[in-house]
């Protein structure tokens, strides 16, 4: 069967469909960059955990201090004063574009937000050119772009680019580490060096982008070492060797002074996860508790955030709970497997591309500021959509990517792009839900689960190019 973008090397429109592709990202980026007001996410709080590390902050004159969060508006300037505040330093790939500003700014200097958006264009491009280099095949190198720019087009993307959260790098370096995945399962990826060196940076961005996404680097090398270990060897290790060394970034560049900060985030990480996630969708809330090691009052607590008992507002009478293994869930899913996919599916039901976070803080949505934007962009399909009818679509979702995944399985389907895309797709979607629900609960499920746009975008862009396929082969 001939594919409908031919891998002949002679063939100049494919080439020419990827420049018109580039060419609208960066028409797109230039807009987005050059809109009145500064578009972006304001600063809830987390830019503190970068600018902590960096000494670059994100204030204006309304601010009541360098460090003051502005969960009110976006602030369009950046300040260089060189100070850090340890104890919230949270080192991750985020941090590497900001400092990378100290290049061409000296201490004093204020300027625009979108000098970070242009290093972060840059190292985007950079890492995109790369990774089409390293592929040996022409229709992979369309579904990349094709992939690449969709995403970078959406506007709930863009966003991140003028804003100091760390998921930004989760939603690229997700679907270009995959895109990788798939051409050595297809055996079209370079067997270079040079190459193993660009999947193992790849796969290290993804990992140190945040803590969250650092495991699914990890799902992603597991999957390439299955797949790919023999053919690949060298590439194998590289991707394992960027997984480590991610993983002692994580755990040892963060400043000793910020630990007891960072150790009570992960209790309210987990107090969320098992009170404001699986008890308050168990049928029999107290046989949970019990379930997960807890006594049999603190089912009391399902439906309650850790907020509430830190702001005073609620008494914890399960303090426990903090210190509860995430293990202790597997328990729980042999003991009730409803509660646990209950919890999946209202994390689903949950989960919405965001362009602007905290509404009650935040008067003027971007989607507001700039509606032309928004209606482009691919996300807009599912914040428009009734929810019923995303959740049936989440539904055939979930049905094309255990169906692609099994035909992946066999032998004439070991090389068919599309069947990788879709299943592939769809674990990026699962594992965007899975761990959010399961690490925070369900606090902001939407901006914890970004990465389920990118797996949207893989699973219907491989459903695509796998029906044109079949109509091609029709012909």
């Amino acid at each position: 069967m001939q594919a409908f973008v031919s891998n002949r090397q002679g063939a100049r429109w494919p080439w020419l469909l990827i420049a018109v592709l580039v060419l609208l990202g960066i028409g797109r980026f230039l807009a987005f960059s050059a809109h009145t007001p500064v578009l972006g996410y304001p600063n809830n709080f987390d830019f503190l955990r970068t600018s902590g590390c960096v000494g670059i902050w994100n204030f204006d004159a309304q601010s009541e201090a360098f460090h003051s969060p502005a969960p009110d508006r976006v602030v369009p300037l950046l300040h260089y004063n060189d100070e850090r505040l340890w104890q919230f330093c949270n080192p991750t790939a985020e941090t590497i574009y900001l400092s990378a500003l100290k290049l061409g700014h000296s201490v004093g200097d204020t300027f625009p937000i979108q000098h970070l958006a242009y290093t972060k264009l840059a190292v985007l491009l950079l890492a995109y050119a790369a990774l089409m280099w390293a592929l040996r095949s022409m229709r992979l190198r369309v579904f990349l772009s094709a992939c690449f720019v969709l995403l970078w087009w959406d506007m709930s993307t863009l966003l991140y680019f003028q804003s100091l959260y760390p998921v930004f790098s989760s939603l690229f370096f997700s679907l270009f580490v995959v895109v990788a995945l798939l051409a050595c399962r297809l055996d079209v990826f370079s067997r270079s060096a040079w190459a193993s060196l660009l999947l193992a940076v790849l796969t290290f961005m993804l990992g140190f982008s945040n803590q969250q996404y650092f495991y699914l680097a990890i799902v992603l090398a597991a999957a390439f070492v299955l797949f790919n270990g023999r053919q690949y060897r060298l590439h194998s290790a590289a991707m394992l060797c960027a997984v480590l060394v991610a993983s002692l970034c994580h755990s040892y560049l963060r400043p000793a002074q910020s630990q007891e900060f960072y150790a009570g985030i992960d209790r309210v990480n987990r107090t969320d996860t098992i009170f404001y996630g699986v008890l308050m969708h168990s049928s029999k809330p107290e046989e949970a508790a019990v379930s997960l090691g807890l006594r049999p009052e603190c089912a009391q607590m399902a439906g309650i955030g850790a907020h509430a008992f830190n702001h005073g507002l609620k008494e914890n009478i399960c303090p426990e709970v903090a210190s509860i293994s995430r293990l202790k869930l597997l328990n729980l899913a042999v003991q009730q497997p409803a509660t646990i996919a209950k919890t999946l599916l209202a994390g689903t039901e949950a989960y919405q591309p965001v362009y602007g976070f905290f509404p009650q803080l935040y008067p003027h949505h971007a989607s507001e500021l700039s509606p032309g934007m928004y209606a482009s962009s691919p996300s807009s399909l599912m914040v428009s959509a009734p929810r019923g009818l995303y959740l049936g679509m989440v539904a055939v979702m979930a049905v094309l990517a255990a169906g692609a995944f099994i035909y992946a399985l066999l032998p004439r389907g070991r090389q068919s792009l599309w069947a990788h895309a879709i299943w592939i797709g769809g674990l990026l979607c699962f594992y965007s839900i899975f761990s959010s629900v399961f690490g925070d609960g369900m606090v902001e499920v939407e901006r914890h689960a970004a990465v389920f746009l990118p797996g949207f975008i893989l699973l219907w862009l491989g459903a695509l190019f796998g029906l044109l396929d079949r109509l091609h082969a029709a012909r």
